[in-house]
This record gives C-alpha cells, sequence and structure tokens, in this order.
C-alpha cells in the first residue's frame, strides 16, 4: 500500500471512490487529497480551504480495507507533510480519539467559525448523526 498526495488528473478517480463510499461531500480543485493505493484507490481524505479555513473532510475507507490502519496512515501523512495547525473536523464522536492522534481536540460550536457551527447544527439536528467539532490548535510533530 502507498500513501501519497493525489494529482489533480487522479481527481475522478477519487471522485467514484467517493460515490462508491457513498460520500457526497464532493471535491474542488483546490483541495488536497490524500490518497491509500493498493491497485486502486481504497482510502482518501481531503484538506479543504473554506472561508479561510482549514477543514478536513471526505476519510473514507472501502469496506473490506477499514480497521487495518489504513485511515490513521492517511492521518499520519498529512501530519508529517501538511501545516495542519488551525484546522478542523467535523467527525462521528465515536471517532474523537482517532482524530486526536494528530492532535486534533473536540471544541464547542460557539468556538468553530459560524459556518463550521452552521454546518454542526445541520448535521446534528433532529434524528441527526453524532457528531463533533475538532480543531488542531498547536501543531505537534
Amino acid at each position: 500500500m502507498t500513501i501519497r498526495l493525489a494529482e489533480n488528473f487522479e481527481y475522478p478517480q477519487v471522485l467514484a471512490h467517493y460515490e462508491a463510499c457513498n460520500y457526497k461531500g464532493g471535491l474542488n480543485e483546490n483541495d488536497q487529497v490524500i490518497l491509500a493505493i493498493d491497485l486502486d484507490i481504497i482510502g482518501a481524505v481531503r484538506l479543504c480551504i473554506e472561508n479561510d479555513v482549514k477543514v478536513l473532510r471526505g476519510m473514507y475507507i472501502k469496506t473490506g480495507f477499514r480497521r487495518k490502519g489504513i485511515g490513521a496512515s492517511l492521518l499520519t501523512y498529512l501530519k508529517d507533510h501538511t501545516a495542519m495547525e488551525g484546522c478542523y473536523c467535523l467527525p462521528y464522536r465515536h471517532l474523537k480519539k482517532f482524530y486526536g492522534i494528530i492532535g486534533f481536540e473536540e471544541i464547542t460550536a460557539q468556538a468553530a467559525p459560524e459556518f463550521l457551527a452552521e454546518r454542526f447544527q445541520r448535521y446534528s439536528g433532529a434524528g441527526g448523526k453524532d457528531v463533533i467539532i475538532m480543531q488542531i490548535k498547536k501543531q505537534t510533530k
């Protein structure tokens, strides 16, 4: 397995991976996408700039490859190759420890940028997802 930064010409394959994983968050040509490849894309995560804020989105590993450390490898790659300080994410609550491995800490909606607080409210609304807001306040190496 190889972990690496995707090239823009690979974005159609990344979108196909996301569709296969039922991710509907899309992909922007300015996003940085980190891939896990084993003959084909088996995992991806993207680092976006939204409203001048870094946001980690779209961590998806193909069924059959989950719980094998691939997601942790993607996070480690990001930590080692990207300035993550100030980055936010909105993971499911049960993944708090997982995202914490690279320094994400849970914060309140009031401490998040307004657009993320609004997204959090949409996600966690009536019958919604059990999500939290996390941020890397200080980069650790």
